[in-house]
């Protein structure tokens, strides 16, 4: 009788045992399917044209690119015929351009008048030995006195054939400074030559530093130019500009355009938390217009690119009126993929999935042997929007699939079957 009676009772725990399994492992299955079912998948993509041939191809990430994909750009795959992922590295013109600005000192060799303008001659002095001398930025000193001068600039190699470069101005009046010429491109002349017009007070300019900086060469391949939306509100002296930057794209300047002539204005930066923004030379806008000359720093520079999704700018306007803002406009630094085409194409580029995390490819521990080679530069084409079903009676979700549910049918199972068990236990009478 006894025996009897352990063999139902081990018959019964079992069979108890066994259905919650059955349960647990069928009501995890269906959970994990409804789940992997209703995972996010890339909701854009864009076709890449290939242009010109090589190994290496690259392309600039756009505007719609920053505004579907995540914001540390995780989720962007490149993919080829066959769906098969192709990997890649993302190369930034600002992270190309943290290097530190080289300097150069120079003596002046030459002085010289001729028909009211006045020449001086610059030997710049090398840094190093057998390198060659390279710069892009121009820093003048200037006399102590106020006034405005319209200067030519030359370069030379040997200090007898002189190249024109660019012609600018400096100035120094009782609040605005300018003492630099940005020569545009980077040039490797060791003379530089300053024609200053019309110097009838024969101001001296005593000194000159050529300056190679880096970032900003670099960010003239990676620039682009945009016009956000923005917002201006007027209160207590102060004119607040609220610049729309929901794309998050990596703003470096933001330029103002002004009705008004005769103006200088200081000013804040400040991002979407209310911290300041720092930027590169003293925080002024100006507009002043003379007799045959007009002066102007209307733009904006950050030191490092804004990502903020929006931006203010408070001008002080302190007791003038305050400034008509007639225009806004914006300068960027795009991002550059770069990806090994073994012909597998044509390929797509896809992104706008926040469940992707960022990929891991070799290929960026040979990006230096990459950039010494020619990559040829392709282009992104229009943005497809992946179909979303909208959710249907069909396609709802069945109740046992949900957790809630299936979780309570599993305790009270779980329940009856003790019940039952206990009851097995229990001697007949």
């Amino acid at each position: 009788m006894r025996t009897r009676k352990s063999k139902q009772i081990r018959r019964a725990s079992m069979m108890l045992a066994v259905m919650l399994l059955v349960c647990a492992f069928v009501g995890r299955d269906v959970i994990v399917a409804v789940e992997k079912e209703q995972a996010p998948e890339w909701r854009f993509s864009k076709g890449i044209d290939l242009q010109g041939s090589g190994p290496y191809h690259a392309l600039f990430l756009d505007e719609d690119v920053y505004a579907g994909a995540d914001e540390d750009l995780r989720d962007l795959r490149i993919v080829n015929q066959k769906g098969q992922y192709v990997p890649y590295y993302i190369d930034s013109g600002y992270g190309k351009a943290k290097e530190q600005a080289k300097t150069y000192s120079s003596s002046l060799v030459r002085t010289a008048l001729k028909d009211g303008n006045t020449i001086l001659d610059y030997k710049v002095t090398p840094v190093e030995d057998n390198v060659d001398i390279q710069g892009n930025l121009l820093s003048i000193g200037l006399p102590e006195e106020a006034f405005l001068k319209h200067i030519k600039v030359y370069g030379s190699y040997d200090g007898n054939q002189w190249e024109f470069i660019d012609q600018s101005d400096l100035y120094r009046t009782d609040q605005l400074v300018k003492d630099r010429i940005d020569l545009g491109s980077a040039y490797k002349y060791e003379y530089y030559r300053l024609s200053v017009l019309n110097n009838v007070e024969k101001l001296a300019f005593p000194s000159l530093q050529l300056i190679h900086n880096t970032q900003q060469l670099q960010w003239l391949d990676y620039k682009k130019i945009g016009k956000p939306s923005f917002e201006v509100k007027q209160e207590d002296g102060i004119t607040r500009i609220i610049v729309n930057n929901e794309n998050r794209l990596q703003i470096t300047e933001l330029q103002l355009f002004t009705e008004r002539n005769n103006y200088t204005r200081s000013y804040r930066l400040y991002d979407d938390q209310g911290v300041s923004i720092d930027t590169v030379g003293e925080q002024d806008i100006y507009q002043m217009d003379f007799k045959d000359v007009q002066i102007m720093n209307r733009t904006i520079t950050a030191v490092n690119p804004i990502r903020s999704p929006f931006i203010t700018i408070e001008i002080n306007n302190r007791d003038d009126l305050p400034l008509d803002i007639a225009g806004f406009g914006i300068g960027y630094i795009v991002d550059k993929l770069v990806f090994e085409d073994k012909g597998e194409g044509p390929y797509k580029l896809l992104y706008g999935n926040s469940a992707a995390t960022k990929p891991q490819y070799d290929i960026v521990n040979f990006k230096s042997h990459i950039e010494q080679e020619d990559v040829a530069l392709g282009k992104l084409s229009i943005q497809v929007k992946s179909p979303v079903a909208s959710p249907t009676k069909e396609d709802s979700v069945w109740w046992l699939q949900q957790k809630i549910w299936f979780n309570g049918i599993i305790i009270l199972v779980s329940i009856l079957l003790i019940g039952l068990l206990v009851k097995k236990m229990k001697p007949k009478s």
